[in-house]
């Protein structure tokens, strides 16, 4: 790996390694008393509480810190561009998608693989607008769930996707195929998508592969934030991991999955808000992989607006908990009675929403340690808090900022790695880092409306989309 180091990554690297070693020699310098003042002022149950998850943080941040030095160096295909055979059906879910169904349709026409070896079908699901109409226009197969054919089970799109998954089943069509991809209504693909999923699958096998999930519009400050967030995730969290060895995330739109596998594991049967989360973990417990393509873009529009992105988000969080809170047994039990290693990986990103927890530790150690300072000046000598100051604000204000700038230096070497970008990516990075801080930090409301209401697994919100063109900075 190391040997595809410029002199730009090995600089990077070398501060990046600087943080997390002298971090903590820095910390426990800055320990001057015990813990004794925190646990007298406060009780111990809130000091249990507090420790606790600080060293679940901690330990999340160790291994992450660790997955992320696997991240450097340019990304180099590990299997040969071979000749097309794989058969492809190509699944689009679509509700109430008219604005942008037939630019997603006519960008597919340009995709580099045989016509004869994929096939689409766009899953028009309870739709009220002209989706149905226009996607028929186009010339391809037509699944209308407002029909009700076949039971409906669950909500959103998983439903939608097995109501498709049963009709062609029943009518044989389905075993004419080797992998089924999902593509949202919006999404745009590169042209190698499929030859690029079709040569790593005839190399490696693996039961699922995740393409890179790139964004279709930057060109906001909150857009522009999701985009930030993909490039880090897909380089340092996908990339890492697909170079260790270990199963990737599934992102919900982009990736394949063997059709063996779905008829043999109930489908797209979900019970959450996040199926696609929900899908990595039974093909884990199944016994399956899952892969990483860092060479097969998909190009998905995010939302411009803070409010809608807050209603997408909070659905993403809810799914996230409910999956985590669910699957915690099954996957320690598994572990346990295998010793299988990725058993811990997986609950080690379900519940990883470390980050945006930390810009709220941060924030709170920091606001005290501050009104710790100004108090004297005014003439007031709380001493129960300078002495909790002394013992716990400062060291652990120090430690949550030493975890964020550990997390800043891979998000900026991801928009520098893998940003399509025209122009100098070093003028709109200042741009870019305030726009990740902001997306981060409006993600820990959701985040915490979406743990207190996890249970609640009905209650799926629509996305409306409109681009059918890039927007770019």
């Amino acid at each position: 790996m190391f040997k595809h180091f410029s002199k730009l990554d090995s600089w990077a690297l070398v501060l990046f390694l600087l943080i997390v070693i002298g971090g903590p020699i820095l910390i426990l310098f800055s320990i001057s008393h015990s813990f004794l003042p925190f646990i007298h002022h406060f009780g111990f149950v809130i000091f249990l509480i507090v420790i606790s998850s600080s060293t679940w943080v901690l330990l999340l941040t160790m291994y992450y810190v660790f997955m992320m030095l696997f991240g450097w160096g340019k990304a180099r295909r590990d299997y040969p561009l071979v000749a097309p055979k794989s058969r492809f059906l190509i699944f689009i879910p679509a509700h109430n998608e008219a604005a942008v169904i037939t630019a997603t349709l006519k960008h597919l026409q340009q995709l580099n693989y045989p016509k004869a070896a994929y096939h689409i079908v766009v899953v028009s699901d309870q739709s009220t607008d002209q989706t149905t109409t226009l996607a028929a226009a186009q010339g391809v197969q037509v699944i209308d769930t407002s029909r009700q054919r076949y039971q409906r089970v669950g909500v959103g799109k998983p439903a939608g996707l097995q109501y498709a998954l049963d009709e062609l089943t029943d009518s044989g069509t389905l075993e004419q195929y080797d992998l089924v991809m999902v593509l949202d209504a919006d999404n745009f693909t590169d042209p190698n998508l499929l030859r690029e999923l079709d040569s790593q699958y005839q190399a490696k096998h693996f039961t699922a592969i995740q393409a890179y999930l790139d964004s279709k519009n930057d060109n906001t400050l909150l857009t522009l934030g999701y985009a930030m967030s993909y490039w880090t995730m897909n380089r340092f969290f996908q990339l890492s991991k697909y170079r260790l060895g270990l199963d990737n995330s599934i992102g919900g739109t982009g990736f394949v999955v063997e059709r063996q596998w779905l008829e043999a594991n109930h489908g797209f049967h979900s019970h959450s808000l996040t199926e696609d989360l929900e899908m990595e973990i039974r093909i884990v417990e199944s016994g399956g992989t899952v892969g990483w393509n860092h060479f097969a873009r998909i190009y998905d529009e995010k939302p411009d607006h803070l409010r809608a992105s807050m209603t997408q988000r909070f659905r993403w969080s809810r799914g996230h908990w409910y999956t985590a809170f669910h699957n915690l047994v099954p996957l320690l039990h598994h572990f346990l009675k295998t010793g299988d290693l990725r058993d811990l990986d997986q609950l080690s990103y379900l519940f990883s929403m470390r980050q945006n927890f930390q810009y709220l530790l941060a924030s709170f150690f920091g606001i005290a340690w501050v009104i710790s300072l100004v108090m004297p000046s005014l003439g007031l000598h709380p001493i129960w808090l300078i002495d909790v100051d002394r013992s716990y604000f400062v060291p652990i204000t120090l430690i949550n900022w030493l975890i964020l700038l550990e997390g800043f230096i891979p998000m900026i070497a991801g928009f520098l790695y893998d940003a399509n970008w025209e122009g100098s990516k070093w003028l709109i990075t200042p741009k870019a880092v305030l726009a990740f801080f902001w997306f981060s930090l409006t993600y820990l409301i959701v985040q915490i409306g979406g743990l207190l209401t996890f249970p609640n697994q009905k209650a799926w919100a629509h996305t409306q989309h409109v681009l059918t063109v890039t927007h770019h900075l």
